[in-house]
């Protein structure tokens, strides 16, 4: 234990913020005054890790690839919005951003049995991540709003609910077919009544 606190302090301690700003400005999906925020948070995240901010990163070899800010939402235990995705667009037609996704679900379920996760994204930004990428992790679609942010860049909300036991859902096809087969036809019921 006090080995992996001694390597936390050495991360923490040589992080290099350059190198998210290096990646974010490479996948060219983010403009100047984003990509400071992005360091703003990263500077609140370094201060106090994992609150309300997580940071997943993904590398290969020692160069980050890609990378993800989640922020537990004020007043939730079980809600997190991704508040930054971002993934170098030398490994856009890569696994990457779907090994990136896949450690968010472990991150989340590490900690609770549940969570819910939202991202609301930009056009540009969906895209850079690569084709159907969200989708193909298991985020549904809620929310489009066309020229949000801009000619050709639309608002976008997706979410998506993950259990570390996940319940067993059943599907009902037809939800009220035994009470609607034993209730009486309405004649009957008007024939009863006189």
């Amino acid at each position: 234990m006090h080995d992996d606190l001694e390597k936390g302090r050495r991360m923490l301690s040589s992080f290099n913020f350059k190198e998210y700003e290096t990646v974010t400005a490479n996948s060219n999906a983010f403009k100047g005054v984003e990509i400071d925020l992005m360091i703003e948070i990263l500077k609140d995240w370094k201060q106090s890790p994992g609150d309300p901010y997580t940071l997943l990163e993904l590398r290969d070899g020692k160069t980050l690839v890609a990378f993800a800010l989640i922020h537990r939402v004020s007043g939730r235990n079980f809600t997190f919005d991704i508040r930054f995705i971002v993934l170098d667009q030398d490994y856009r037609s890569s696994s990457a951003i779907q090994h990136l996704f896949d450690m968010i679900d472990a991150e989340l379920l590490k900690k609770i049995p549940f969570a819910v996760i939202r991202v609301e994204i930009s056009s540009v930004k969906r895209d850079s991540l690569g084709e159907q990428a969200l989708e193909n992790a298991g985020y549904s679609l809620i929310g489009h709003i066309p020229t949000y942010y801009g000619e050709n860049d639309d608002f976008y909300f997706y979410i998506k609910a993950i259990f570390r036991n996940p319940p067993n859902f059943i599907k009902i096809s037809k939800p009220f077919e035994d009470q609607a087969a034993s209730a009486a036809p309405l004649e009957e019921i008007h024939t009863l009544e006189e």
